[in-house]
C-alpha cells in the first residue's frame, strides 16, 4: 500500500526538479557576478592607500589620514579605520580591535558564498534525484505498454539523464567559484591586517599594537 503510494508521487516525473535546477543555476550566476563586483571593489590599493597615509603622517595631519581611511570602500580601509576608531574610543588592545575589525569584515566578504558551497555539493544529488524519478516512470510505462519495448525505456532514461547532467552543470560552476571567492578574501585579508599594522603603528608613533 505504501509502496503504490510512492509509486504514484515518484510518476510526476522530472520536469520539475529541471526547473529547480534552473532556478538555483540562475541564482548562483546572480551570487557569482555580486560578489564578483564587491570582492573588486573591495580589493582596493594597499600600496595606493600606504602612499597617501604617508605622505599625510610626514604632515603630521591625522586628520587627513583618518579622511583618507573613511571615504575608501576597501577592506584595508575600512578595518584600519575601525581599528583606530575603537582604539581611540575604547579600552580595548590594539589585538583586540584588529580581530574585531577582521572578522565584522571577513563576514561581509562571504555573504552568500556559502550557498555556491551548498550548491556545488547538492546540485548533482538533485540531477540524481530526477534521474531516478525519470527510470521509475519509463520502466513504469513499458510495463503499460510491453509492445513499444526497450525503446520506451531507452527514450525515458535518456530524457531522465538530463537531470543529471544538469546537475552537474549547475555544481561544477559554483565549487569553482567558491574555492576562487574563499582564496581570494583570505588574500583579502592577509593585505588588510598587514595594512592596518602599518597604519597603527605609524599613527600612534609606536605607541599602540
Amino acid at each position: 500500500m505504501l509502496t503504490q503510494k510512492l509509486l504514484s508521487l515518484s510518476l510526476v516525473g522530472t520536469e520539475w526538479i529541471i526547473y529547480i535546477l534552473v532556478l538555483l543555476s540562475v541564482l548562483s550566476v546572480a551570487i557569482i557576478i555580486e560578489r564578483l563586483l564587491v570582492l573588486r571593489t573591495r580589493t582596493g590599493g594597499s600600496k595606493r592607500l600606504q602612499r597617501a597615509i604617508s605622505s599625510a603622517l610626514k604632515k603630521g595631519d591625522r586628520d587627513a589620514v583618518e579622511e583618507i581611511l573613511r571615504t575608501d570602500v576597501s577592506s584595508s580601509a575600512v578595518i584600519a579605520y575601525s581599528v583606530l576608531q575603537n582604539l581611540k574610543s575604547t579600552k580595548l588592545d590594539f589585538d583586540e580591535c584588529l580581530s574585531i575589525a577582521l572578522s565584522e569584515e571577513r563576514l561581509s566578504l562571504e555573504r552568500r558564498i556559502t550557498f555556491l558551497g551548498t550548491l556545488g555539493a547538492n546540485a548533482p544529488f538533485i540531477g540524481l534525484f530526477g534521474t531516478v524519478l525519470g527510470i521509475i516512470s519509463a520502466f513504469h510505462n513499458l510495463a503499460g505498454n510491453v509492445k513499444g519495448g526497450p525503446s520506451i525505456v531507452m527514450s525515458g532514461i535518456s530524457e531522465a539523464l538530463v537531470a543529471t547532467a544538469l546537475g552537474l552543470l549547475v555544481a561544477i560552476p559554483g565549487v569553482i567559484a567558491y574555492n576562487y571567492f574563499v582564496r581570494r578574501i583570505k588574500r583579502i585579508m592577509v593585505q588588510a591586517e598587514n595594512f592596518t599594522r602599518f597604519v597603527v603603528s605609524y599613527y600612534f608613533g609606536g605607541k599602540k599594537g
